[in-house]
């Protein structure tokens, strides 16, 4: 598993909670008017879709080195590009992830 800069491993599902959190909880209508339109959850599905590719792409690297430590496969070019590919999709959930937060936090920060 990849570890994040704390090093303390870090799973999709607490991103995937973290966002909802800020998204007003799992049960709150996506639908708001934006600019004279509706907005149907886009950006949340999004970024479930987001979520799910590195989820996939971590998998699949996990699988690729198993396959190499196994012996199973020998090509150890396509095993560290498939592990770079994942942890750099990690690492970008992660920022994106700070950043929503850092921007919710602003907006409570906010005086009415």
């Amino acid at each position: 598993m990849i570890r994040s800069a704390t090093s303390k491993p870090m799973d999709l599902s607490s991103i995937e909670s973290d966002i909802r959190s800020l998204s007003g909880g799992a049960g709150a209508s996506s639908k708001s008017k934006v600019g004279g339109s509706e907005s149907n959850g886009e950006f949340l599905n999004l970024l479930k879709e987001g979520i799910s590719d590195v989820n996939k792409g971590m998998r699949e690297s996990e699988k690729a080195s198993m396959d190499l430590a196994t012996g199973k496969s020998s090509n150890i070019h396509e095993t560290m590009l498939s592990v770079s590919k994942a942890e750099l999709g990690f690492n970008m959930l992660v920022q994106l992830r700070n950043k929503a937060i850092e921007a919710y936090q602003d907006v409570m920060r906010m005086q009415v």
